[in-house]
């Protein structure tokens, strides 16, 4: 007769990590859990008050966000791969690139009337630049990506966290959020 040995169930499915104490990226204290899945009114009412972060029907990698820098975490590691087909992947570079020099024109002119401001700024050690972005209604978390420079690209000012209300639109505040981002950058730089 064979002897088998028996694990324990502890040790087929190891405990989880303690829950994170700080913001890796800012490190506030003022972190929240990420929940996935249809909401029920009760989980409706804590993200309502403020004790959860609702992230949508299909599960992703992030599982904590801060409150303050709009951070969520752990990332999926960058892949600095570009999918698709070989055509597919130099129009991509290219509408990218030609989206960067439009903003760039558009920055280096006056500031508009209501634009957005830079509330604070932070470079990560992965080379990304993080700005969070005041709005008249709320922050938004803008990161400037390096990732299609190593196809021949240039940088992408992308939104990364936070929702403008509908009447502002994601597409205009995404506008708005690159065009502060970049000219915040240019007078650090200058």
């Amino acid at each position: 007769m064979r002897s088998r040995s028996r694990k324990r169930f502890g040790d087929l499915f190891p405990a989880p990590p303690p829950d994170p104490t700080e913001c890796p990226d800012c490190g506030s204290q003022r972190i929240l859990r990420i929940c996935y899945g249809l909401p029920g009114p009760e989980m409706r009412e804590r993200a309502l008050q403020g004790e959860i972060v609702l992230g949508g029907c299909i599960f992703r990698t992030p599982r904590w966000c801060c409150k303050e820098c709009l951070h969520h975490w752990p990332e999926d590691p960058p892949s600095g791969q570009l999918h698709g087909t070989e055509e597919w992947r130099e129009k991509y570079v290219a509408e990218q690139a030609a989206e960067y020099a439009q903003l760039s024109q558009d920055a280096s002119g006056p500031p508009l009337a209501g634009e957005p401001s830079v509330a604070n700024y932070w470079e990560r050690s992965d080379g990304r630049k993080v700005f969070l972005v005041r709005f008249e209604w709320g922050v938004m978390r803008v990161e400037k990506q390096l990732h299609l420079l190593a196809h021949g690209g240039t940088p992408v000012y992308t939104i990364v966290a936070g929702f403008p209300p509908l009447e502002v639109g994601f597409h205009g505040a995404s506008y708005l959020g690159s065009l502060a981002a970049m000219r915040f950058e240019t007078r650090r730089v200058a």
